[in-house]
């Protein structure tokens, strides 16, 4: 369902990408009318001010609303069972990002490992590869993601606003800027705690506009935020969705 036919690369201080559009217009449509009601939504208080309706937090009610909506059901499939985590490592090789790392099957681990068995080597630790992704909410009043660099089980990061044209004022904020630490004894990030704001200087900022997915790699430095946000309705929402692929 997403497409990388259009991804573009920046690569320091880590590599982020947009990819735009990311999703076909029909469906973008369909997801944009059918997002999930903020009140169903848990808080999220450690990350800042924001909003979540996560497979793993809230499970019942996140399956629930998927799979009454065929559009998320089908997103559903993809990303978990479909060939979404094999297309994105193969865009991210074609820009030079090769992570080391593949979505072994099941029967790539027994081929493996009798392979290492017959030849007396140590079996290999091979990460299973997972992918799932979750609704996202923060009101413009305030909302925002303190400065982290995502955990450690993390391999790549995708954020896709879901907005209809014209609806976003560029003037609310809510863009993801990359920052890094003020001391940079602190850039190392790997278990990924979190800072303040003023402990941080702010790179740049990739605007929040419809159907693109911004794309990040997990890295020891890759510290990023969305700065709090300055609008005056607290009925308008910043809604997303944030994807990942994650090495268990």
């Amino acid at each position: 369902m997403l497409s990388f036919e259009h991804i573009s690369f920046d690569y320091e201080p880590y590599p982020i990408g947009i990819a735009r559009p990311a999703l076909d217009s029909v469906a973008y449509a369909d997801m944009v009318a059918n997002f999930p009601d903020f009140t169903a939504m848990d808080e999220r208080a450690r990350l800042g001010l924001k909003f979540d309706l996560s497979e793993r937090r809230n499970r019942r009610l996140y399956d629930d609303f998927v799979n009454t909506h065929p559009v998320w059901r089908e997103l559903r499939t993809y990303v978990q069972k479909g060939p979404f985590i094999d297309d994105t490592l193969a865009t991210l090789q074609s820009h030079r990002l090769d992570l080391g790392i593949r979505n072994a099957s099941f029967l790539d681990r027994i081929q493996l490992g009798l392979k290492n068995l017959i030849k007396r080597r140590p079996l290999p630790a091979i990460p299973t590869l997972t992918a799932r992704f979750d609704f996202s909410a923060m009101p413009v009043t305030g909302g925002h993601i303190r400065p982290h660099t995502d955990t450690p089980e993390k391999i790549v990061t995708m954020v896709v606003p879901i907005l209809e044209d014209g609806e976003w004022d560029p003037s609310y904020g809510g863009g993801t800027s990359v920052v890094l630490p003020k001391d940079r004894t602190a850039l190392f990030n790997q278990v990924n705690s979190y800072l303040d704001f003023d402990e941080v200087e702010e790179l740049r900022t990739y605007a929040f506009e419809p159907n693109q997915a911004l794309v990040f790699i997990k890295t020891f430095n890759s510290w990023h935020a969305v700065w709090p946000m300055t609008g005056n309705d607290p009925n308008k929402l910043r809604r997303s969705l944030t994807i990942n692929i994650e090495a268990i």
